[in-house]
């Protein structure tokens, strides 16, 4: 923390502080007395792998009932993650994941983690991956949002924070709901979803969804989206001519399914999987791409997981898991514009992850200890390069694919990387309750990482309760993002232009870059959380953080490199580390409900800066 800004920190404290005794100015003692009776307050388990009310929790946190679910209309994460506090959406914006997504100013979607069960369902190396119909939430029981660093108990890449879709109990969907939803543009969402108790010791539960829409054809609407225009490459040449192009074409669909199986309440086996499709001319106009509906890109992730559960004694129990996950970028993927002369360029990527951790915890009296040790093995394909004119066989080794840079006569082959690597962690974290006001939370994170070396990341904070009522937090913590496979390897693309003194030369094209670091941050938090009524809380929230290491592309003008042998390249880029940036911020959210005889009225409000 020695390089941390306290004064502006010291400044945003008192900014809120006064913005909170502003906005308050109630009788807290009267309406205390009636707000534990009427107001139900959300227990939590993602914030400290423990489970606890909100108020007790150290981070900043948001909860989404199953009730809030079904009343606001949620069909799956996106939906959800548009009325969050802090959460910034940019729709259909993205030719490879889509939508984009950003927590507290830092956007895309590999900076935080997305669980469901305790279990990380993103890419397992962090690879982009598209949030859309693809999370679906019709087995959620509650969504749980924490804010800012938490790699102090979940390691690499909870940066801005960590979601976990807390599923339904067997018993608690006890028997089946079946669901068919149809729109304009062809959209069609449906789910099937069962459980019950198939003994007196287990229960099983299984479900499903399946989406597809066309989506608006934007031919029909926007002057700049008029298909009559020919496919022209760089160097002048016709490929496509206009009267030969097909219809506007933006199709999307998914498709999930899971299966749990619980035994004891001590035993649980599960597996996953999804699946999304979208085209990859996201954000692109007719004459510079093609619109086809087999331009497409398609991700695959599974997740199969076993867990058993103990409790030895009364202070003492724990959790042994073990998990199996992946994500593929499925071969069919391509794109097909004027960047690669408006020829079929197929991706590829892989990725794959065993896991083992250990938990234990540990209670006495007013203080709490969780203790882990984790284990995870890795190994990845990153994107490929553009595959021109066939698909990658992912029968075949990497070492065996036969694709050559584009340009070179069939000469130089394509660099595919194939990569394993290792992580090793350990974690402890301890919770106090030193009186009825006063409790306090001190964690730290060891992790090995056999490519990036070694991270440690603390957190520790105060939460202060002068009335039931309230919740004063002043938290502090660190995290790391790690350099992905797809950071450090997939950014590479371009093309070899001419060929000069026994060499191709290409002028322009983006490398990769091997020797990426962690982008680390440091964060500072003040949380005030209120029950203003016997029906409504508010919450105020501030943070600064600090990053360093980030990562951006530099480019190199008038530099040559011969990363590629056999080639020499004049202008470059490539993902670097380059500096550190701070973010700053907060929000206002209120919840509010008032039943009268016949009708009830549920009012919530978010304000983010």
């Amino acid at each position: 923390m020695s390089n941390f800004d306290y004064l502006k920190f010291i400044k945003m404290t008192g900014f809120f502080l006064l913005t909170f005794v502003l906005l308050c100015p109630l009788n807290l003692h009267a309406m205390e007395r009636e707000a534990l009776l009427f107001m139900e307050i959300p227990v939590v388990v993602t914030a400290t792998k423990t489970t606890q009310k909100i108020s007790d929790v150290p981070a900043t946190v948001v909860v989404i009932s199953k009730e809030q679910i079904r009343e606001r209309g949620y069909n799956n994460l996106l939906d959800l993650m548009q009325d969050l506090p802090e959460v910034d959406v940019q729709y259909r914006t993205s030719e490879e994941f889509y939508d984009r997504v950003g927590i507290r100013g830092a956007f895309s979607q590999n900076k935080f983690i997305i669980m469901r069960d305790g279990y990380r369902i993103n890419s397992p190396t962090n690879e982009l991956i598209p949030i859309d119909e693809n999370f679906p939430l019709y087995n959620a029981k509650q969504v749980e949002i924490v804010y800012g660093p938490a790699s102090a108990l979940y390691g690499a890449d909870a940066f801005t924070g960590v979601i976990n879709i807390i599923t339904k109990d067997a018993k608690e969907i006890d028997g089946a709901e079946l669901s068919f939803s149809a729109g304009s543009f062809g959209y069609q969402n449906h789910y099937l979803n069962m459980g019950d108790r198939i003994s007196d010791n287990i229960k099983l539960s299984a479900g499903g969804h399946w989406h597809v829409s066309d989506n608006a054809d934007l031919s029909k609407s926007y002057d700049e989206y008029d298909m009559n225009v020919p496919l022209v490459t760089f160097s002048g040449a016709t490929t496509i001519r206009a009267n030969e192009r097909e219809d506007f074409s933006a199709k999307t669909g998914s498709h999930s399914y899971y299966v749990k199986l619980d035994a004891d309440d001590r035993f649980t086996l599960g597996l996953s999987e999804s699946y999304f499709r979208h085209p990859t001319n996201i954000g692109v106009k007719p004459q510079s791409s093609y619109f086809g509906s087999d331009v497409k890109w398609e991700t695959l992730i599974r997740n199969y997981y076993g867990e058993y559960r103990f409790e030895p004694g009364r202070k003492l129990s724990g959790k042994s898991s073990m998990s199996y996950h992946t994500y593929e970028v499925l071969p069919a993927s391509k794109y097909k514009n004027i960047y690669v002369d408006f020829e079929d360029a197929y991706k590829y990527a892989r990725s794959k992850k065993f896991m083992f951790e250990q938990q234990v915890d540990y209670k006495l009296d007013s203080h709490t200890v969780v203790g882990g040790l984790s284990y995870e093995n890795f190994n990845s394909i990153p994107k490929t390069y553009d595959l021109i004119g066939s698909k990658y066989d992912p029968d075949k080794p990497a070492s065996e694919q036969d694709f050559y840079y584009g340009g070179t006569n069939n000469t130089i082959p394509v660099k595919i990387f194939e990569l394993n690597y290792q992580n090793y962690a350990a974690y402890l974290q301890a919770q106090s309750e030193w009186s009825d006001i006063v409790s306090s939370t001190l964690g730290i994170r060891y992790d090995y990482n056999s490519r990036y070396g070694e991270t440690i990341n603390p957190r520790g904070g105060v939460i202060i309760k002068p009335r039931k009522s309230t919740s004063i937090k002043v938290l502090y913590g660190e995290a790391y993002l790690a350099p992905s496979p797809y950071k450090a390897y997939a950014y590479h693309f371009g093309v070899f232009n001419s060929y000069t003194s026994g060499k191709y030369v290409s002028n322009s094209m983006s490398l990769p870059n091997h020797d990426l670091k962690p982008e680390e941050s440091k964060t500072a938090e003040l949380i005030i959380q209120q029950d203003i009524s016997s029906s409504g809380r508010i919450e105020l929230a501030g943070f600064f953080t600090e990053v360093d290491d980030i990562v951006h592309v530099v480019k190199y003008k008038n530099v040559t490199s011969h990363y590629i042998d056999g080639g020499v390249i004049n202008n470059w880029q490539r993902q670097e580390n380059v500096g550190d940036a701070s973010y700053y911020g907060g929000h206002l959210s209120l919840e509010y409900r008032k039943d009268f005889d016949a009708v009830g009225v549920k009012l919530w409000a978010n304000y983010s800066y």
